[in-house]
């Protein structure tokens, strides 16, 4: 399985980026592995960062008498819970993805039918390390445990259906202490990321990196295709043949009101 640790940047950047970073949510920035100066002097609180990081479960009454069970693989274990409500209406949804025996994922729906609410457990622990909720069938918000410590970590926020901003408490210490701004529509791996190093619940200007600065300078400097020539307008000119060359001595045809050659 793919670690969903997040790495700790290494390199600073210098970009243009920051004023809007900075300005264009309440409080973004970029990436430290740790949210306060161990050497500066401990942080007042409340910094107005703090976070409810509580993986809260939903319930789903699975031992419902109107509970709809399906055992897919045959191994007398249901596979597939489907919860209605008292009209027949499915509520919630249990899954066991790879038919071991453990809960893998809960689906939740709205009175329409669309999902609203999907908590997964990836490592098998039997909690949740994801909790996306949508509205209207659309994807806002998702909530994750990253460090395998129990507690919520990161908020990743959509609109549109696409990540625009995620908020990260990096440490564990309930304070969210990392902002990041996605601020390229056509690649999720690009951000504006800025760190609160002084636990003051804002992002520290001088952290911001641009993950994808590199990149778009050494796009920049490549030289650019030159545009293929004009094709000329109007129809395409007709082949011509060449003439005949003919040997010293051969007849020619007759020429039209003239004499045929002697």
């Amino acid at each position: 399985m793919e670690s969903r640790r997040f790495p700790c940047p290494c390199r600073w950047a210098r970009s243009l980026g920051v004023a809007a970073l900075l300005t264009s949510l309440p409080a973004i920035g970029a990436t430290a592995c740790t949210s306060a100066d161990p050497g500066g002097p401990p942080p007042t609180l409340p910094t107005g960062a703090e976070r409810d990081t509580e993986v809260k479960h939903e319930a789903c009454d699975m031992t419902a008498a109107n509970a709809q069970r399906f055992d897919a693989n045959g191994d007398g274990k249901p596979d597939m819970t489907r919860v209605p409500d008292a009209a027949g209406r499915e509520v919630c949804r249990i899954l066991d993805l790879n038919f071991d025996g453990a809960i893998d994922v809960f689906v939740y729906y709205d009175p329409a039918g669309r999902e609203r609410r999907r908590e997964s457990d990836y490592d098998r622990d039997g909690r949740a390390d994801e909790i996306v909720s949508s509205r209207d069938g659309a994807v806002f918000l998702k909530e994750r445990e990253t460090n395998f410590d129990e507690k919520l970590d990161t908020w990743d926020y959509y609109e549109g259906g696409r990540l625009v901003r995620r908020e990260r408490d990096s440490d564990g210490d309930g304070l969210v202490d990392q902002w990041w701004a996605f601020n390229d529509p056509t690649d999720d791996r690009c951000a504006l990321v800025a760190t609160d190093r002084n636990v003051d619940g804002k992002p520290d200007p001088e952290t911001v990196l641009d993950l994808c600065a590199e990149a778009r300078a050494k796009q920049a400097t490549m030289p650019k295709p030159q545009a293929p020539a004009p094709r000329p307008s109007g129809p395409a000119p007709l082949p011509t043949m060449p003439a005949p060359v003919l040997p010293a001595g051969a007849p020619t045809a007759p020429q039209p009101g003239g004499t045929s050659p002697r």
